[in-house]
């Protein structure tokens, strides 16, 4: 049966702007030509005055079919003050679909008026890249459904894109119908760690009313791996009466990795002065070779990852070789327990940052049971406390020389190196006793708000060194990382705090020796 034509408003009270208005978000099941109808009603019943009047206040919402009309009004009848209220209510819905935005921004763009938003300058920018790169939005669900690398390849292009447009992208995707390839895209995203981009991804797996085999697969993935309860709790309430699947139960899900034996390659690196490391996998999922290089921060996370998908054997995963070119850092290779915890712990430091694609790598590389999971306790059984103290500032030096870029290379570093330089001889190298206040200021407004960093940093090399067979730099660590976690420790005089001092003030000036000043590279960069 045809929908309803427009042609039964007939009441009087039906005839008011805003009641035609209204009918467009009421009958989202009318035709092209039905619309137009309706349009050519408001148009030859309504006064300009007032079908201007009623689009204004609708401005605040120019989504759906009621938003297309409302611009169709303003654009026939645009003026300037006109298109700037249209700007301001755009500024007003950043998550209004990719397309719908498009239009507003192009309408702006032809009045000369869009470099009065600076907001929707950049949200134009960023849509023009994901056009100009990706194609359309039907490109890239076409792209989604046809292409085996299609699912990575969009997570990718998607992470290049600012947080706040993703869910437009997202919502401008499920306009169109769900098939597999965009399903799987969507399940991966609802696993993001940006709020806005999970949300909207569930939403869009949340709106057809038909219910496909693949929508089935895809939800019951979410209610069994997903580590948020209340996205279990949603995809369990979407799942019932859909499918006769026994489901787990919120908390029932493996705690511990189940096997390693699918990981045919692995490698971590030490961390550099930022607390950055890198891990990298190879490993069988369903007969597929894939591996992942995961740049993972003791404070952010998993904060960049590449890949390589569909590889005949774990020589030919590159991404190793390339590491062990590029980096100084030492390297320990082939234990898979340190890989999967390490990279389990950084998974639970994930913020907004974290780029989508981790999903999809860590589905590719990680064995079946992986969770993220604090880091793991280096040396189980052995007790930190057994160290003399007095061994402390040997281990310290010990654990610094291990890892030369742990420096502190912060302006103010510099301003107390050249005092001292210039109070005791550029050659007099600093002194914890002779400039005891140069090393208290130092730790006062600079590396007490570091100690957290430094604690974790030591805490990741410990489990580091004992998997690499150095148990004195692995159990130095150790002990260092929880005596910082202690607030008598937590002092300028601490082994420690002493020892990075030294050797940042000392690598400060000679780094001024040799003309090299990172304040003044800074002034240059700013100026």
């Amino acid at each position: 049966m045809d929908p309803q034509p427009p042609d039964h408003l007939t009441s009087s009270d039906d005839e008011t702007p805003e009641a035609l208005l209204e009918a467009f978000r009421t009958h989202p099941e009318w035709t092209e030509r039905q619309r137009d109808e309706q349009l050519d009603r408001l148009i030859e019943r309504v006064p300009a005055d007032r079908l201007l009047a009623a689009a204004r206040e609708r401005m605040s919402d120019l989504s759906g079919t009621e938003g297309e009309v409302i611009l169709r009004i303003i654009e026939a009848h645009a003026t300037p003050a006109l298109l700037r209220e249209l700007g301001t209510a755009l500024v007003s819905q950043p998550h209004l679909s990719p397309e719908r935005t498009w239009e507003v921004v192009t309408l702006l763009d032809g009045a000369e008026l869009l470099d009065e938003f600076p907001e929707l300058v950049a949200r134009s920018e960023e849509l023009d890249e994901l056009l100009d790169e990706e194609g359309s939005l039907e490109q890239l669900a076409e792209q989604l459904e046809g292409d085996p690398e299609g699912t990575w390849l969009a997570l990718q292009g998607l992470g290049a894109v600012e947080p706040e447009i993703r869910p437009q992208i997202i919502e401008g995707l499920a306009q169109g119908p769900i098939g597999p390839g965009l399903a799987e895209f969507l399940r991966l995203l609802c696993f993001a760690h940006d709020p806005p981009t999970r949300a909207a991804a569930l939403e869009a797996l949340s709106q057809p009313s038909e219910t496909h085999e693949h929508l089935v697969a895809v939800w019951e993935s979410i209610a069994a791996d997903h580590p948020d309860a209340e996205v279990v709790a949603r995809a369990k309430d979407w799942l019932t009466g859909r499918s006769k699947v026994d489901l787990p139960a919120v908390g029932q899900a493996t705690t511990a990795i189940q096997t390693e034996s699918s990981v045919a390659r692995s490698l971590v690196t030490a961390l550099d002065g930022r607390g950055r490391g890198t891990i990298v996998l190879a490993s069988y999922r369903k007969g597929s070779l894939a591996a992942g290089a995961f740049v993972c921060d003791v404070s952010q996370g998993v904060c960049d990852v590449i890949g390589q998908a569909d590889l005949d054997s774990p020589q030919e995963a590159g991404l190793f070789e390339e590491l062990v070119e590029q980096t100084d850092l030492e390297i320990v290779e082939n234990v898979p327990e340190l890989a999967l915890r390490l990279l389990g712990g950084s998974v639970l430091l994930c913020g907004r940052s974290t780029p989508p694609t981790l999903r999809y790598w860590l589905e590719a590389t990680m064995p079946p049971g992986f969770r993220a999971l604090p880091f793991p306790a280096p040396f189980p059984g052995w007790d930190p406390s057994v160290l003399p103290f007095d061994e402390m500032f040997d281990r310290a030096q010990a654990v610094l020389d291990a890892c030369p870029s742990w420096l502190d290379d912060s302006p103010l570093t510099y301003e107390l190196a050249e005092e001292i330089a210039l109070r005791e001889g550029a050659e007099a190298l600093p002194n914890p006793k002779r400039d005891a206040g140069a090393y208290r200021f130092l730790f006062e407004h600079r590396l007490f708000g570091q100690l957290e960093l430094y604690r974790r940093m030591l805490y990741w090399m410990a489990s580091f060194w004992q998997a690499g067979g150095r148990e004195y730099l692995g159990q130095s660590a150790l002990a260092l990382a929880g005596q910082l976690s202690d607030a008598q420790h937590s002092v300028p005089s601490h082994p420690f705090t002493v020892a990075l001092s030294t050797r940042s003030l000392a690598t400060a000036q000679e780094n001024l020796r040799q003309g090299i000043d990172p304040r003044r590279m800074s002034r240059s960069m700013e100026a």
